[in-house]
């Protein structure tokens, strides 16, 4: 069952979570994982996680905002309250996150072709990022759209403020050598006009190009793609009902 995935288990140390995700991230090399194609993409799935306003909260709201890609439109949407035991700690959100997203989305009348995490892929320390740990528990093609950096070098800050103006976010493969070899980890790109960038990198069974169309695609005159937008309003507006 796909909800007793290691991957999906909250009781680990920080050492056995970092363990877990070194394990994948060789695993999802060694199996060159192909790209799903464009004209394969009906529906998807913006995900994102609202939280009470209190110190370290235990508890949050997810909501999965299943959308058409054709006519560009939500179809329809799903939240679950759930308890959050992994406690908040940058490069492991996917431990503290992913169940409960896991649950929200298999509500849902039926599994979309690609989702949209609220938060990074690629970029990431080890490659592992929560779009990564949410794609390959459920088998979805996946990529994330965070809102600040993480990792990486890019020139984010002066690119124009105008839709489709974007700049890599990259790594040198040699550390502390500015002459070495760069790894691209995603793009940070503006969707909107007189808007601020946000940070794309892939995350599970899609290339970046497509990552970038889709977000591009699904965007209309706000910093976030539609999808995401939808999950957050919407579950910060059922939090303010529980």
């Amino acid at each position: 069952m796909v909800l007793e995935h290691e991957l999906l288990q909250d009781h680990y140390t920080i050492e056995e979570a970092e363990a877990l995700q070194i394990k994948w991230v060789k695993k999802l090399e060694k199996e060159e994982y192909k790209s799903i194609k464009i004209e394969n993409i009906n529906s998807i799935v913006g995900v994102d996680i609202s939280f009470p306003k209190i110190d370290d909260p235990k508890w949050g709201l997810a909501c999965a905002v299943l959308w058409d890609y054709q006519i560009n439109k939500m179809i329809t949407h799903e939240t679950i309250k759930g308890d959050l035991n992994f406690p908040y700690i940058p490069g492991f959100l996917g431990f503290r996150e992913s169940k409960l997203i896991a649950q929200a989305i298999l509500k849902l009348p039926e599994l979309p072709d690609v989702i949209i995490c609220d938060g990074h892929g690629r970029i990431h320390p080890r490659r592992f990022g929560e779009a990564v740990h949410l794609g390959l528990v459920l088998d979805i093609p996946s990529f994330g759209v965070a809102k600040k950096p993480f990792i990486g070098n890019s020139d984010w800050s002066s690119i124009p403020r105008k839709r489709g103006e974007k700049t890599p976010v990259w790594i040198n493969k040699v550390e502390n050598d500015p002459h070495s070899e760069r790894e691209i980890l995603g793009t940070a790109i503006c969707l909107a006009d007189n808007c601020k960038p946000i940070f794309i990198s892939t995350g599970y069974r899609i290339s970046l190009e497509i990552a970038l169309k889709l977000a591009l695609d699904t965007s209309k005159s706000h910093r976030q793609p539609e999808p995401l937008l939808y999950a957050d309003i919407l579950s910060r507006e059922e939090l303010i009902n529980k």
